[in-house]
């Protein structure tokens, strides 16, 4: 059960103070959750001018990655200026949910797609300052920048920020784990068994090494842009470009034939998953 009542929390940190031109001792973020909304806001000492990202993410990890992802709520570059006062940011699942789902599809045209291991039941809320500031009194990279809730980082150039984060509990009322994995995009890497969409019209070849290529080409069949098509053997003629041998559809489902599809009629196309 979600815990989703109306609350206000405040990030605190502890840094350290040098001589400066410009001093932060104060840095607070005020966050309120009502129902699918975040408001966000900060409460700080630092100039109107001063710029600082922002973040709003949740977190998940792939199966068989040990390295932990986020995807973003809300992320941008303002000033303190213009968050004193309280931006509404939605938090709903299917906002989240659905930038998931476009990165799996993104990542598996690359022919790197991924499934889901598990989700972070929290929702990560920071702020902080980068550290090129157009005000020239912050020095460079923030060299000049001090004071309570400063962050020295040394480093070969050293330099130093101001940064809160809270988390919030606030689990999505239903998951990606465990549904079906997301099947690859990738033109030369289709999924036995799995329904594909084109985007443009392609052609439907009766064989993929016909004795007689001339009396062949008499009997190819046009699936339709927007048709769909079943990937049901691989046959690899050659070493880059798989053939497909395929049960094609009209938009309608309307059944075209069976045959196949050379993979680089595939290439630069739009391919979505038939779901």
């Amino acid at each position: 059960m979600k815990f989703r009542n109306c609350f206000i929390l405040t990030a605190v940190l502890i840094c350290t103070s040098a001589s400066a031109q410009v001093a932060c001792n104060q840095f607070e973020l005020i966050i309120m959750v009502t129902g699918s909304v975040l408001d966000l806001s900060v409460d700080t000492d630092l100039p109107d001018d001063t710029k600082v990202w922002v973040s709003v993410s949740r977190s998940y990890f792939e199966k068989g990655n040990p390295d932990e992802y986020s995807i973003d709520y809300f992320s941008g570059f303002s000033t303190v200026g213009k968050w004193r006062s309280k931006h509404s940011i939605s938090i709903a699942d299917k906002k989240w949910e659905s930038a998931l789902e476009k990165k799996q599809e993104e990542m598996s045209r690359l022919g790197i797609g991924f499934d889901v291991a598990s989700i972070s039941d929290k929702i990560t809320v920071g702020m902080g300052t980068p550290i090129n500031q157009s005000n020239p009194r912050f020095g460079e990279r923030n060299l000049k920048l001090g004071g309570e809730k400063v962050k020295s980082h040394k480093a070969i150039n050293a330099y130093r920020t101001v940064e809160a984060e809270i988390e919030v509990y606030y689990p999505l009322d239903s998951s990606t784990v465990g549904r079906p994995s997301y099947p690859s995009l990738d033109p030369v890497k289709l999924d036995i068994g799995q329904e594909y969409i084109v985007s443009e019209q392609t052609s439907l070849m009766p064989s993929h090494n016909p004795a007689d290529p001339l009396a062949a080409l008499q009997h190819v069949k046009q699936i339709p842009e927007g048709g769909i098509f079943k990937v049901l053997e691989v046959a690899k003629n050659d070493e880059y470009y798989p053939w497909y041998k395929v049960i094609a559809f009209d938009q309608r489902k309307k059944q075209i034939g069976t045959g196949w599809i050379n993979s680089l009629a595939l290439v630069g196309q739009e391919l979505k998953a038939f779901k």
